[in-house]
């Protein structure tokens, strides 16, 4: 997320990581790179929020939305998350996790692994916490926590395997 223009202004909220906040979506901005929704806040500073991540998203230009602070990095830059349609954090599901998969950080360029998930109500989702699991008996079925969802992609913690019917 960028911060397309911001005014300085002493009654203005500045925005805090973990919290959630109202957001105007003004219009569809095509750029080289990508279609960006173009959000609003309340203090009328705009942001861009990328478009492939949420086709699946009910997000539609002249409504509000509700989005996350995820992350605000040591440049500035804003990462919003919007709610996710489905999944609330904390919540619980049963998910089928079905492959392991490397990914590397993009900071370190450190590499790490995930296993990728899906249940009937949705397909991007990630267990972080692998080690716990035994990889050879998947696919397979476990009762899942909603920790996180970034770019869409739910992140979850494996509470306990449910048997497979």
């Amino acid at each position: 997320m960028k911060i397309i223009n911001e005014q300085y202004n002493h009654n203005m909220e500045i925005l805090e990581e973990g919290k959630e906040y109202e957001f105007y979506v003004e219009k569809l901005l095509t750029l080289p790179d990508g279609n960006y929704f173009i959000l609003i806040d309340n203090w009328n500073r705009k942001y861009l929020l990328p478009q492939q991540y949420y086709t699946n998203y009910p997000i539609a230009v002249g409504s509000n939305i509700i989005c996350n602070v995820n992350k605000i990095n040591c440049n500035g830059k804003i990462f919003l998350e919007p709610q996710h349609p489905i999944y609330k954090i904390n919540d619980e599901d049963i998910f089928t996790l079905y492959q392991l998969q490397e990914r590397i950080k993009q900071r370190t360029k450190e590499p790490y692994f995930v296993i990728l998930a899906y249940n009937q109500k949705y397909n991007k989702a990630v267990v972080l916490n692998h080690t716990d699991i035994n990889l050879t008996t998947l696919p397979y079925n476990y009762k899942c926590k909603v920790v996180k969802v970034k770019k869409a992609e739910l992140q979850l913690i494996a509470i306990s395997p449910v048997k497979n019917h």
